[in-house]
């Protein structure tokens, strides 16, 4: 096809891969796709094959040599696309502006969703549930969000399944079953990775143009302070995957939520996308924020993002050294000394997840860190790990009393108290729990109040 607009944006293939590979366009103006290579070309949306992302955009049929096909986006947002006949061929589109029609309000309708209680589940039951998105599905009808991932948590301790990510999955599916009421109706176990997964979709729907709004309303069921700051740490996650992976556009939306500590929760949602989901394929694409080098992107970041971005890089650590964690611990020394903190609570949250019913083998894997300052902040991510919901405040005190040292000690039960503000609902159930620690903390434990939602969070 032809055109004599001057105004028509272009972009050509030649066989080698698309120029350019980002392009950026207002809402409403045509790209023609122009084939300059020797065969055919099909240019169309993600994910392949089944290009569901954005489905219109499909020139639906190969282009031949030296022809063109043109496209006008009316949807903002961030298009992967890819050479159907190559998909290992891609590019990308930003599209920027207004829709052609403004997006309905986001409202959680949760009126006549009630759910049976799922019987006890055999092992094979179980195994279903990690390996058939249509086993899931149905459970998810079935017995609802919450149940579903309480089921994930039982089979991961069964099984030695990822039950993070495949909650995360989860939460993709309930989006799609029970729109924004999978919010109201999930649970925060397997570290709250169906809000993340939930949070993804949501974006993936109706996109950012009410992304204040949006945030406000999808994060109102937070009873406590934990819990909002998971639900914008999955506004992260979201983010992440909205923008095909472009980690910077990622993080400037981060900055229009409310505060910086808003900002900060999310920004740490982009980076774990970045190590977690990236590397699976998540919605069809592959991060370019990773490589063999131990610390990028962080060393190749604005300041102001470097300390959330070591908060997750550890886990790019253990990947590279294939679980090796007394180098991993090495390379956390080795990043700016603004980042201990983070890279070894990070690392930290790693040994959690690798010694789950054994905190003695977590305080060994600690002392891995040969600064005394480094461990420590290795035993806050530890412990931390394991106290996400109350159920885990058993094994958060077993753990700080087999502590020996008096710094790691101290790391350990502030971390703790720190944690049960967050978690627990009442002050009369925070004064139980401060009547457990270990009695040269308990008068300082039982001095403290619950944290609650701030008056300015939604």
């Amino acid at each position: 096809m032809g055109t004599d607009s001057s105004d028509l944006l272009t972009i050509t293939f030649d066989g080698d891969g698309f120029s350019p590979l980002r392009l950026e366009v207002e809402v409403g103006q045509q790209v023609v796709f122009t084939n300059e290579s020797d065969t055919f070309f099909w240019p169309a949306s993600n994910i392949h094959p089944t290009h569901q992302i954005y489905p219109e955009f499909d020139s639906g049929a190969p282009i031949e040599s030296g022809d063109s096909w043109a496209f006008t986006f009316d949807r903002p947002g961030f298009w992967r696309y890819h050479n159907h006949l190559g998909p290992e061929r891609s590019g990308l589109v930003v599209v920027t502006g207004e829709p052609t029609e403004p997006p309905v309000p986001l409202v959680l309708a949760t009126e006549g969703l009630d759910f049976d209680e799922p019987s006890d589940l055999s092992l094979a039951q179980y195994m279903e549930l990690y390996e058939s998105d249509n086993a899931m599905s149905r459970f998810l009808r079935d017995y609802g969000p919450s149940n579903t991932v309480k089921a994930l948590l039982e089979g991961s301790k069964r099984t030695n399944a990822d039950c993070h990510q495949r909650a995360h999955d989860a939460g993709r599916m309930a989006y799609e079953l029970f729109g924004a009421a999978a919010f109201y109706l999930s649970s925060h176990e397997c570290q709250a990775g169906t809000y993340h997964g939930a949070t993804e979709a949501l974006f993936h729907d109706r996109g950012t143009i009410n992304l204040r709004e949006d945030v406000s309303i999808l994060c109102s069921y937070a009873s406590v302070s934990f819990y909002y700051l998971q639900c914008l740490h999955g506004v992260g996650h979201g983010l992440m995957a909205w923008t095909s992976y472009e980690i910077h556009d990622a993080l400037a939306l981060c900055e229009e939520l409310n505060s910086p500590a808003d900002h900060r929760a999310c920004y740490s949602g982009v980076f774990m996308e970045n190590v977690i989901g990236g590397l699976s394929g998540l919605m069809g694409h592959v991060t370019e924020y990773l490589s063999d080098d131990p610390h990028f992107p962080c060393n190749a970041l604005d300041e102001t993002y470097v300390q959330m971005c070591y908060f997750y890089q550890s886990t790019r650590m253990m990947i590279l050294y294939e679980n090796d964690f007394g180098k991993v611990a090495e390379t956390c020394a080795a990043a700016p000394e603004n980042a201990h903190h983070y890279c070894f609570r990070s690392l930290g949250r790693d040994v959690g997840g690798f010694t789950v019913g054994d905190p003695a083998r977590a305080i060994e894997l600690c002392g891995l860190a040969e600064e005394r300052t480094n461990r420590a902040y290795c035993i806050e991510g530890a412990v931390q790990n394991r106290f996400w919901e109350i159920s885990g405040a058993d094994e958060a005190l077993s753990m700080c009393a087999m502590s020996t040292d008096q710094g790691d000690r101290f790391a350990c039960n502030q971390t703790i108290v720190f944690r049960a503000q967050e978690l627990y609902e009442t002050q009369e159930a925070f004064s139980a729990f401060c009547n457990r620690v270990e009695e040269s903390f308990r008068a300082w434990c039982l001095n403290k109040e619950i944290t609650q939602v701030s008056s300015e969070s939604p």
